[in-house]
């Protein structure tokens, strides 16, 4: 098997991507929308017209791909915030730790509080932790035991994981009791939501945090019925057999259509077209069948257009 390298040449001209784009989006973006996303990383400005000419699609088309990108926050629209910058992530000295217990008591009551919600002593490396994103970050002492006890809550009662999120959502702007509050309480809404989906499609596995996110869509802002899942999910079926990460967006992008087109029923749901019958079958007007490579062809291309408020 030939194996593969960079040619050092054409890497005197690079562009970047978001690794996002690779690791959350690459099974759910269409071939066009990567194209569109390509072009528009390349030249850093919009201009649907000269991507339509280039990329091959209609400047509507390129619009509506972009829009996907915008949808998965990707892209922003607008004016976009400054990035709030994350303070080093280096970590105190114990005797540093030692210091700042002495001459900040509620520190010492983190540090108390922090263990008794693990249910476990914490190590001088864990109370380092504590200090980075108490002192170094900035986070209020509340904050970060609602990310212990959110921690606990999932399976991951660590320091470590702790870290990650606390500093994942400080990224996100979502660093103040309020926000930390809502947050955590759409997170537990998808995983129930996910669990939901899980029972009612007999899946053979639990669901990743994206297919949480559509399942809290379908099941609460867009108010699916079980019966108009299945549906769905039977749709899907005839193309993709196992319920996997391509199953799932499939049959998001099944239900995005249905909900902007106000198909609430099964009884509103198109009938798939026919296909064209092709040698035998062309002479014999009793044998059909279901086509969806058509059905499917339109799924990618469709971008629906409607009002929205979605969680970030």
């Amino acid at each position: 098997m030939a194996q593969y390298a960079w040619n050092a040449d054409a890497l005197c001209g690079v562009f970047a991507l978001p690794t996002a784009v690779a690791d959350d989006c690459l099974s759910l973006a269409s071939v066009q929308q990567l194209r569109v996303l390509i072009w528009f990383s390349r030249h850093q400005s919009w201009d649907a017209a000269a991507c339509a000419a280039q990329v091959g699609l209609t400047a509507n088309e390129c619009e509506d791909c972009l829009r996907f990108w915008a949808d998965k926050g990707i892209l922003t629209t607008g004016t976009a915030p400054v990035p709030k910058a994350r303070p080093a992530a280096v970590k105190p000295l114990l005797k540093e730790v030692v210091e700042f217990q002495k001459t900040d008591p509620s520190f010492s009551t983190l540090v108390d509080e922090a263990s008794a919600k693990l249910g476990k002593a914490i190590t001088h490396g864990d109370t380092a932790t504590l200090l980075y994103l108490y002192n170094t970050v900035g986070l209020p002492m509340e904050v970060i035991l609602m990310e212990i006890v959110y921690a606990v809550s999932v399976g991951k009662g660590n320091m470590h994981y702790v870290e990650k999120i606390a500093l994942d959502w400080y990224d996100k702007d979502i660093a103040t009791i309020p926000t930390v509050d809502e947050h955590i309480r759409y997170l537990d809404a998808c995983r129930k939501a996910g669990e939901k989906i899980e029972k009612l499609l007999d899946a053979p596995r639990a669901l990743g945090a994206t297919q949480q996110q559509m399942a809290e869509k379908w099941l609460h802002q867009w108010a699916f019925s079980d019966d108009m899942l299945l549906k769905a999910a039977d749709i899907t079926r005839e193309k993709i057999e196992k319920l996997n990460a391509p199953f799932y967006s499939y049959m998001d992008k099944i239900l995005e259509r249905w909900f902007a087109e106000g198909i609430d029923c099964p009884d509103k749901i198109p009938a798939p077209k026919p296909a064209k019958k092709k040698g035998a079958a062309a002479t014999n007007p009793e044998e059909s069948s279901l086509h969806l490579e058509e059905f499917e062809k339109d799924l990618l291309r469709y971008r629906p257009k409607f009002n929205a408020t979605e969680k970030k």
